[in-house]
Formats: C-alpha cells, sequence, structure tokens
C-alpha cells in the first residue's frame, strides 16, 4: 500500500507504518520461524 499511495493526501489514512518497519518484519519474523521450523523438523527425524 505504502508504494500505491506515495505522494497522495491519503498516504497517511491508509499506511500505517514505514514500509522500512515492514520489511524489517517480515525478514525477522521469516527467520525466526524458519529456525523454529528447522528445529522441528530436525527433532522430529531424530525421534524417527
Amino acid at each position: 500500500r505504502a508504494v500505491v499511495y506515495a505522494g497522495t493526501p491519503e498516504y497517511a489514512n491508509v499506511v500505517l507504518f514505514n514500509p522500512m518497519i515492514n520489511c524489517v518484519a517480515i525478514v525477522g519474523l521469516t527467520l525466526i520461524f524458519l529456525v523454529i521450523g528447522t528445529f522441528g523438523f530436525v527433532r522430529s527425524e531424530k525421534n524417527r
């Protein structure tokens, strides 16, 4: 949304956070869940 509404008067009403904050959140959560998922997968394969 930030890209679509950039430069328009509605930007402040539509976009909640800075696009960089959104990007950091997406990357951070992806890394966290990737590590947790890998840990769970390896643990389940060891118990096989």
